[in-house]
């Protein structure tokens, strides 16, 4: 069949996040000609709201005094994930990251102002999160930048529609909506599937996990563009779920607020939480991987629970500081001074239900929507733990013991943040998609979050970054590949 198109390429990339701006530049730099398609007017996708990525025996790394081996990074993703990771897909990764450093800084003109943790307390959290300065949202303008410069031709607003296929099953192009609205077709020898996941689409996070219809309740704080496009495109032309597939990168967070409110952050500390039946249902270091406790906070009922704090917390936070910060947005240890100007506003705003004030333990319970008797005997019961300086209910660690005793108290609503979906998509470990049989789909790859592999049931916290890590890296590594086999001439 001769296909007619209104442009050819060696490579399309579907996708302007951190996954397919690396392709694509790689593949620039590899001197391949590329396209990259981007539905939304930006690049960036959920990578914009990214500040760092994992790297392992970088230079980085050294010069900080920091070791992280591979061999620790490729245990880690293997045991946190129960095996259930590819060991081929993270081995390829392990080897590479710290390429990507590299690459990022001497090619692109990154420069790195940490490599840190996400949570000091974190047990067996291994320093891996590279933080560049102007985090992972200037490097997507320098990959842009690079991209345009070197001829890739980036369209914004282009949504791609369906990949195309010849005879023998080779993807060979694809159709795409263009800015104007009209149809186009591009051919390609490869095409890479970078769209980042399907994070804004209920529908699918509710056929995908085994949540109680969570998708609708689902603060989604990334990209808006992750519809799941990509994922739809691959199995209609033979692709297959990963094993993984209903993997979620969720955290508690307030509805209606920025990362940076000192409320959310007060919430987020690991001290007194309930249920919307007024229980206590947790050990609230939970808090300390925001991974684990975004995956405890979307299995509750209602998808949220409230934090309770009393005046004396507000004034810990204040005057001592926080027990865990939120990234670059509110640091370990930061002294939360805007908090009693901000909460006491939230708790009088008349127009705002997610956080209530009051004077009693039962006042409080009524303004939350739960039973005071039931709210009553929780607080007690944990206030008895924190003189006690054991919680035997929970087994918390006595140093986020803070009791609530001394009005005014407080409550915050927290709900099921989700930044993205991992592990769509299966591929082998030169990233192309594979079919029913395990067999690659000439001419189709995917990277970055649409690709399976990388994670169990749950995000890697203990080694933080490793989203824009894998997307970063897996998308040089797949435009090497495609180069390599257009040279070879199987492509």
């Amino acid at each position: 069949m001769s296909e007619q198109f209104d442009s050819r390429y060696d490579v399309v990339v579907i996708g302007g996040g951190a996954s397919g701006l690396s392709c694509a530049v790689q593949a620039a730099k590899d001197g391949l000609t590329c396209a990259l398609l981007e539905k939304e007017e930006h690049t960036g996708g959920s990578s914009a709201f990214a500040e760092g990525h994992a790297a392992f025996e970088s230079d980085e790394q050294a010069k900080r005094g920091i070791t992280v081996t591979k061999t620790q990074a490729f245990d880690t993703y293997l045991d946190y994930s129960h095996w259930r990771a590819d060991a081929s897909i993270v081995s390829r990764f392990v080897e590479n990251a710290a390429t990507t450093i590299v690459k990022m800084r001497d090619e692109e003109g990154a420069v790195y102002e940490d490599v840190t943790v996400t949570a000091v307390d974190q047990p067996g959290e291994l320093v891996t999160w590279h933080l560049p300065e102007g985090e992972v949202a200037h490097l997507i303008e320098l990959l842009e930048a690079d991209a345009r410069h070197r001829g890739v031709d980036v369209f914004l607003g282009t949504s791609a529609t369906s990949l195309l296929q010849d005879e023998s099953g080779r993807v060979v192009g694809v159709t795409a909506t263009d800015a104007d609205g009209a149809p186009v077709r591009l051919g390609a020898r490869a095409v890479v599937v970078a769209t980042g996941g399907y994070a804004a689409n209920p529908e699918l996070v509710d056929r995908y996990t085994r949540y109680d219809a969570l998708g609708e309740k689902l603060i989604n704080v990334g990209g808006p563009g992750n519809t799941g496009d990509g994922l739809r495109m691959v199995l209609e032309a033979g692709g297959t779920e990963h094993r993984s597939i209903g993997t979620l990168l969720l955290f508690p967070f307030m509805r209606d607020k920025a990362i940076t409110s000192q409320t959310n952050a007060a919430a987020f500390q690991p001290y007194f939480w309930v249920d919307a039946h007024g229980r206590r249902f947790t050990d609230e270091a939970v808090a300390l991987s925001f991974g684990n406790a975004g995956d405890v906070v979307a299995g509750l009922p209602g998808a949220m629970f409230w934090s309770v704090f009393d005046s004396g917390t507000v004034r810990h936070l204040v005057e001592d500081g926080n027990e865990v910060g939120l990234g670059i947005y509110v640091r370990n240890g930061e002294k939360l001074v805007g908090l009693p100007d901000e909460i006491a506003a939230d708790a009088t705003d008349p127009a705002r239900t997610n956080v209530v004030g009051a004077d009693t333990i039962e006042d409080l319970a009524t303004a939350m929507g739960v039973d005071p008797a039931v709210l009553r005997t929780e607080v007690d019961a944990y206030n008895a733990a924190c003189e006690d300086g054991v919680d035997s209910r929970f087994h918390k660690a006595a140093k986020f013991l803070l009791p609530v005793t001394t009005p005014p108290f407080y409550a915050v609503k927290m709900e099921t943040g989700i930044m993205v979906t991992m592990g769509a998509i299966r591929i082998d470990d030169r990233m192309r998609c594979l079919d029913a049989d395990g067999r690659p789909i000439p001419g189709l790859y995917s990277v970055g979050c649409d690709a399976g592999g990388l994670f169990g049931e749950s995000y890697s916290l203990p080694i933080p970054g490793s989203a824009n890590g894998f997307a970063l890296t897996s998308g040089w590594l797949t435009a090497d590949d495609i180069a390599e086999r257009i040279g070879a001439g199987s492509l």
